[in-house]
């Protein structure tokens, strides 16, 4: 594989293991634009699909996703009335995600509202999300891969987990084991 393909294996890896290990529904990383071409080449039979939220010059923010997670998680009855109140009521995944990017660009390029449902598609807990809002990110219970502001062991618990993927995944990466490979045996895991 090419010298971008291994960039992108090594970002991906480094902060999307959960994801490509089946064991999050998304996660959203900023990549240089020349990475972009290796997409198709390393999510090739890895089942993640993705989405451009905003491009500039030099980066892209995209949202790495588990399709089957992702719609499962939005699906809660919870989920369904948080999303309905913040103008996504009976869309389907794809037209979800197409709001979700312009808002998301929206607020990167000319400052509007940032759009707090995206922790939804980041499968964070609800509570943790209308904590966020309710308190503008302040006090917060325990702070890691979000603020928590509901169950804080359960949140404690989901970042070890997160935290051993990435590393499972970049060591075995380092140690010349295929991306898919790392990806699948975690997933295994």
């Amino acid at each position: 594989m090419a010298g971008a393909g291994k960039e992108l294996e090594k970002l991906l890896a480094n902060h999307c293991a959960p994801v490509f290990c089946h064991k999050k529904a998304a996660n959203l990383v900023a990549a240089r634009r020349e990475l972009m071409d290796a997409l198709p080449e390393v999510l090739t039979g890895s089942g993640i699909s993705w989405v451009k939220l905003c491009g500039c010059k030099k980066y892209c923010h995209i949202l790495f996703y588990d399709r089957e997670r992702l719609e499962q998680y939005l699906q809660r009855e919870g989920h369904q009335n948080f999303l309905k109140e913040h103008g996504y009521g009976g869309q389907i995944l794809e037209e979800q995600l197409e709001l979700l990017a312009e808002r998301y660009e929206s607020y990167q390029k000319h400052g509007s509202t940032f759009p707090h449902e995206i922790g939804l598609f980041l499968e964070y807990p609800l509570a943790d999300i209308k904590g966020f809002i309710e308190h503008q990110g302040k006090d917060a219970l325990e702070s890691g891969y979000w603020k928590v502001y509901g169950d804080v062991e359960q949140a404690r618990a989901l970042f070890r987990l997160y935290d051993e993927l990435k590393t499972a995944l970049t060591t075995m990466l380092a140690a010349g084991v295929s991306f898919r490979e790392c990806c699948a045996a975690q997933a295994a895991a």
